[in-house]
C-alpha cells in the first residue's frame, strides 16, 4: 500500500518524492483501491493549510487560498485537462478535430472561460456555505473536496474504453478490476457520511449519476474516454458535490 501512495504522490502532485517504485505502470493498475485514500491524505494536508490560513485571514479569503494551494500542490493537473476538454468539445468540430484540439498545448477561449467559471463557482459556493458551516466543517469540506477529485476519476475507470487508433497516457487505466473501483468508492462514501451525514451522501450520489451521462456523451463523440476527459471529470466531481451540498444546506434540507 505504501508503494501505491508514493506512486500516486509522484504522479498526481508536484511534491518531490525521490523514492523509486518498481513496475510503476502495473502498480498503478493494481492500486486503484487506494486512490481515494491517497487523495484523502492529500486533502488532510490541504485542510491543515486551510486551517492555518483562517488564523491569518477571514474565512472567505482562506477559502480562496485553499484553492490556490491545491493548484500549486497538484500543478493544476486536472484543471489543465478541464480546459483542454472545454476547448475541444465546445469547438463544434468533428471527433478527430476535437481530439487534436484537446492535444494542443495552447489554451483557447473556451478553456479559459471554463477555468474562469470553475473557480467562480467553487469560490462562490464555498463562501455561501461558509455562512452555514462552522470552522471545523469547513476544514472537513476542504478534505472531502480534495478527496473527491479521485473519487470521480476512479468511477470512469469502470470498463473504460480508449478511442481507437489513439495513443495517450490514460491507456494505463485500461483493464482495472471492478472490485478495486468499488473499494475506492466505499472509502469515499464512509468519509463523506461521517463528515456530512445524509446531506453529504446525497451530494456524493450526484457524482456517479452525472458520470454516467458524461461518459456516454464523451464516448459517443470520441469513441472512448481519453485522458483529458478523465481529468476534466476529476475536476468537476468536487464542484458537483459542493453545488448539491450548498443547495441542501442553504434550504435546510
Amino acid at each position: 500500500m505504501l508503494d501505491s501512495l508514493i506512486l500516486f504522490g509522484q504522479f498526481f502532485t508536484k511534491l518531490n518524492i525521490p523514492i523509486p517504485v518498481d513496475d510503476a505502470t502495473n502498480k498503478v493498475k493494481t492500486s486503484i483501491q487506494y486512490i481515494t485514500l491517497f487523495s484523502f491524505l492529500l486533502g488532510c494536508i490541504e485542510g491543515v493549510v486551510f486551517w492555518g490560513f483562517t488564523y491569518l485571514f477571514p474565512i472567505w479569503f482562506a477559502w480562496i487560498l485553499y484553492w490556490i494551494t491545491d493548484g500549486l500542490l497538484t500543478g493544476g493537473f486536472h484543471l489543465d485537462a478541464l480546459a483542454d476538454t472545454a476547448d475541444g468539445f465546445f469547438s463544434s468540430r468533428t471527433s478527430d478535430k476535437i481530439y487534436a484540439i484537446m492535444k494542443d498545448s495552447r489554451l483557447g477561449t473556451m478553456g479559459s472561460l471554463a477555468l474562469l467559471y470553475y473557480y467562480g463557482l467553487v469560490i462562490g459556493l464555498g463562501i455561501i456555505i461558509s455562512s452555514y458551516f462552522d470552522l471545523f466543517h469547513m476544514i472537513l469540506l476542504t478534505v472531502c473536496l480534495t478527496m473527491l477529485t479521485k473519487t470521480g476519476l476512479s468511477l470512469l475507470f469502470y470498463k473504460m474504453v480508449y478511442p481507437e487508433n489513439k495513443h495517450g497516457l490514460s491507456n494505463i487505466w485500461l483493464g482495472i478490476s471492478t472490485w478495486r473501483i468499488i473499494v475506492a468508492q466505499i472509502f469515499s462514501i464512509i468519509i463523506i457520511g461521517l463528515c456530512f451525514s445524509w446531506q453529504g451522501l446525497i451530494s456524493y450520489l450526484a457524482i456517479p449519476i452525472i458520470a454516467i451521462s458524461y461518459r456516454r456523451k464523451v464516448t459517443k463523440v470520441l469513441g472512448g474516454t481519453p485522458g483529458d476527459t478523465l481529468g476534466a471529470f476529476a475536476s468537476l466531481s468536487p464542484l458537483i458535490f459542493l453545488f448539491v451540498l450548498t443547495i441542501l444546506t442553504r434550504w435546510g434540507l
